[in-house]
């Protein structure tokens, strides 16, 4: 590796050399970050993930509960105006969505993950205690205030007190979330048995991972279904303080029993950050431009020319093989003359030499890249069909029942619930069947996962372009409150909740698997920040589409007006059904030309078929 990177290099690289490697598997070393030492500690599974799953789904629940309803308890409880309310609720959705990566940096580069975690869970407590307290005392909220007088705009504003705790209460959720989402998924991976194959460089994933990546991801599903139902109602019915009371006593408790499990845990320690290897593989490369790579149809014999030292350390990092892909980038690993390493086999002029190893970590990140794009604009689908979807609940009938109604948001729980009922279902029969017909761990590969949910998200936006002709239609008929029940809109969530089963859990474990191993928990930012990017872009892209169809209309409202009544949200829908439908052709293309992490060279393994339509596995 290169000077200063998380592996050095112990000797000048020969055939052999290249493949050696430490043994990361069983009984692998790990810092235990509790007592700052080195333990040999086996993994323990399931029983150390359990406590990890657990502290999850409780901080989870207390930031849904809050940040789900954020911009109603602005405008209800701190007598906010709508537009100063939604500016606020989305400076806080942007900083809360890209926090993640601050957090992943900190993990990966200095503090590991256990400790990340364990910091963002703390902050997460704190934070919903303060909440908790500016909705709970008088002194730290305005005067409570009637609609009427809200509409007449003659409610007493928040005071500078009043700003200040409920921004320092959220700046703390901000906290929280950029410590317990990046860490919390890849430390419970940590907790499973990783092994290296006989050859020592192929990773073989761990008996159950697959499944953990699964159940993960239910979990944050129920968490957001308890807070959009059980809490939304408390919330709305009871009162704002002890929906907030609630998740943050869970949350209490739930975090003893973590602190309880830390003798059963598995501390990895942090590897560095790997930015600085990035850039020195790109001025590498660059520099040495001019040069030809030996070998170029044939990875193995080039790989044997290049420098391709042994990657030692005392973390899960694996010795990736040299691929012909992006092979410009193999010329950062081509040895000029005896002079660029050291007798230790380290280089002396690390902006110069770089390692196979640092050459195929950097093409694992750039590779990733069109994968998360399409994730993003899958997003973009999503955001669109549950933001209109609750603004097609307040046009509908909400009674459950002849007496009770439910709060417009909690519509959304059917998405979570779907996922829900549908992950085991999946985990446990389809899986398994699929798997004896395919031979593929877990059914389908990730990214055959990926393009099942992407279809299947097109046909959820059909889905909802049938129903909502039908609902403007009975609205207008109903001087604009259609007597349709609300749960007419449940199948378009429950289609796109079986979408977000395949396409966001394969996001996950894709993201958790090709990125180096050094950034895992970078990884698991990565998939956050697709969810925060989409939520601009869809903005932008209802912005896009009023503005062309308005032109067309002869300054009319467009297809999605501030009352969709008045609109044409049915053909905004198809409109996004062929935009999932680009994009699904984009992602073909990406993984036609997709290797795996690791996958073995053309020259040493049998002939691979590329993953031409979803096919290769």
């Amino acid at each position: 590796m290169c000077e200063g990177g998380r592996s050095s290099a112990s000797m000048a690289p020969t055939a052999s050399a290249s493949r050696r490697l430490p043994e990361p598997g069983r009984g692998s070393l790990a810092v235990d970050e509790a007592g700052g030492g080195v333990a040999s500690r086996r993994p323990r599974g399931w029983k150390a993930v359990g406590f990890i799953i657990g502290l999850y789904m409780a901080v989870a629940m207390a930031l849904n509960a809050f940040a789900q309803p954020v911009t109603n308890y602005l405008i209800k409880r701190y007598n906010m105006k709508p537009n100063a309310a939604t500016n606020v609720a989305n400076i806080f959705s942007g900083t809360y969505s890209f926090s993640p990566v601050v957090g992943a940096f900190l993990a990966d580069a200095s503090w590991g993950r256990f400790r990340t975690l364990l910091f963002g869970a703390a902050a997460a407590f704190v934070a919903m205690v303060v909440i908790t307290l500016s909705a709970t005392i008088r002194q730290l909220k305005p005067p409570l205030c009637g609609d009427v007088a809200r509409q007449a705009g003659e409610c007493a504003g928040p005071s500078g007190l009043h700003r200040a705790v409920l921004y320092i209460g959220m700046a703390l959720l901000v906290v929280a979330t950029g410590g317990v989402n990046p860490t919390s998924l890849p430390f419970g991976a940590d907790q499973f048995d990783f092994d290296a194959s006989s050859s020592g460089e192929r990773r073989e994933e761990p008996a159950g991972l697959k499944r953990y990546y699964n159940w993960y991801y239910v979990v944050t599903m129920m968490a957001a279904f308890m807070a959009l139902t059980f809490i939304a109602y408390i919330q709305d019915r009871v009162s704002w303080g002890l929906g907030f009371g609630i998740p943050t006593a869970l949350m209490l408790v739930t975090f003893v029993v973590f602190l309880a499990g830390t003798p059963l845990y598995v501390y990895l320690p942090a590897e560095g950050s790997i930015f600085s290897s990035v850039a020195r593989v790109l001025v590498a490369s660059c520099r040495k431009w001019r040069l030809r790579l030996p070998h170029p149809r044939d990875a193995r014999q080039q790989e044997a020319a290049l420098y391709s030292p042994v990657v030692v350390g005392t973390g899960r990092v694996f010795k990736l093989p040299l691929t012909l892909q992006l092979s410009f980038l193999n010329k950062a690993a081509i040895v000029t003359d005896a002079g660029e390493i050291r007798p230790d086999g380290s280089p002396t002029r690390p902006w110069s030499l770089c390692s196979v190893q640092q050459v195929e970590e950097v093409k694992c990140l750039v590779k990733v890249v069109p994968v998360w794009i399409s994730g993003v604009m899958w997003f973009i689908s999503v955001a669109e069909l549950t933001n209109y979807t609750f603004l097609q609940a307040l046009t509908m009938d909400l009674h459950m029942g002849k007496s009770f109604t439910i709060p417009p948001v909690s519509i959304a729980a059917i998405f979570n619930l779907a996922i829900i009922l549908f992950v085991p279902v999946y985990d446990l029969l389809i899986a398994g069947a699929a798997e004896r017909v395919t031979k593929v761990e877990g059914g389908i590969t990730v990214l055959q996962r990926q393009g099942v949910g992407l279809v299947i998200s097109g046909l959820a936006l059909v889905v909802a372009a049938i129903f909502e002709r039908k609902r403007r239609a009975s609205a207008l008929d109903n001087s604009g409150a259609s007597p349709m029940s609300v749960f007419l809109l449940a199948p378009q969530l429950a289609v796109m909740g079986i979408s977000a089963a395949f396409t966001m859990i394969g996001q996950m474990e894709f993201y958790n698997t090709q990125f180096p191993d050094q950034m895992r928990t970078l990884a698991n930012a990565a998939f956050y920040c697709a969810q925060g990017a989409s939520s601009y872009l869809a903005t932008l892209v209802v912005n896009v589409m009023n503005a062309k169809t308005r032109r067309r209309g002869g300054g009319q409202g467009g297809w999605v007006p501030d009352d969709i009544n008045g609109g044409k949200l049915d053909y905004f829908y198809y409109a996004m059904a062929v935009f999932t439908a680009i994009n699904f052709v984009y992602f073909l293309l990406c993984s036609h030309f997709y290797r795996y992490k690791g996958e073995l060279p053309e020259a040493e393994s049998p002939p691979a078929t590329p993953e031409v339509a979803l096919l290769k596995h």
